[in-house]
C-alpha cells in the first residue's frame, strides 16, 4: 500500500453556498500558480443568465448536468484549483470524481456565519437558498443537514469562521506541505 502523498495538480473547493469558496479559490489559485475555475460562473457566462433564470428556464436538473460536463472536461487539466457550486458533491459521482482526479477541500463555514456573509448578496447567484417559504439561516441548517455526509468525506475540512481569508489561505497551504 502507498502511504506517500503526493502533490496535488488539481483542488476542488466544496461547500456552501457563501463559505467562500469562490474568493479563496481565486486568491490560492495566485499563490500556488494555479490556473483557476468557478463552476457556477463558467455556466452562467455560458448561458448569460443567472444561476436563478438557467434553474427557472431550464431546470436544476440541467444545470447540475452542465456542471458535471466541467468535471467531465477537466480529467487531463493540471495545475488547477475549481470553486464547485454547492450542490455538485451531490450529483451522481461526481463526488468521486474530483476526489479521483484531485484534492478535496470543504471549506466548512457555520450557517450563522454565511447568514453574515449573504444577507446583501446576489439573490440570483444562489436560488436554493433565497427561493422558498424558509429564512435564510433555515435554509442553509437545512442544506448543511443534507449535504453533510459528502461533504465530511473532503480530503480535508478547512473551517473558516471568524477567521479572514490570508488566514484561510495560510490553513490551505500549510495542509498542502503535507502533500509534498
Amino acid at each position: 500500500m502507498n502511504l506517500e502523498k503526493n502533490k496535488p495538480t488539481k483542488i476542488f473547493l466544496i461547500g456552501q453556498s457563501g463559505s467562500g469558496k469562490t474568493t479563496l479559490g481565486k486568491k490560492l489559485s495566485v499563490k500556488l500558480k494555479f490556473d483557476f475555475l468557478d463552476t457556477d460562473e463558467s455556466i452562467t457566462n455560458e448561458f448569460a443568465s443567472s444561476i436563478s433564470e438557467i434553474f427557472k428556464s431550464k431546470g436544476e436538473l440541467f444545470f447540475r448536468n452542465e456542471e458535471k460536463k466541467i468535471l467531465d472536461s477537466l480529467k487531463n487539466k493540471v495545475n488547477i484549483v475549481v470553486a464547485t457550486g454547492g450542490g455538485l458533491p451531490e450529483i451522481n459521482d461526481s463526488f468521486e470524481m474530483m476526489q479521483d482526479n484531485g484534492l478535496v477541500i470543504w471549506i466548512k463555514s457555520s450557517p450563522s456565519e454565511i447568514e453574515k456573509r449573504l444577507l446583501n448578496s446576489n439573490r440570483g447567484h444562489r436560488p436554493l437558498l433565497f427561493n422558498n417559504e424558509l429564512s435564510l439561516i433555515e435554509n442553509l441548517e437545512t442544506q448543511l443537514e443534507k449535504r453533510y455526509d459528502v461533504y465530511s468525506k473532503a480530503d480535508l475540512i478547512v473551517v473558516n469562521d471568524k477567521i479572514d481569508e490570508a488566514e484561510t489561505i495560510e490553513m490551505i497551504l500549510e495542509e498542502l506541505k503535507n502533500y509534498e
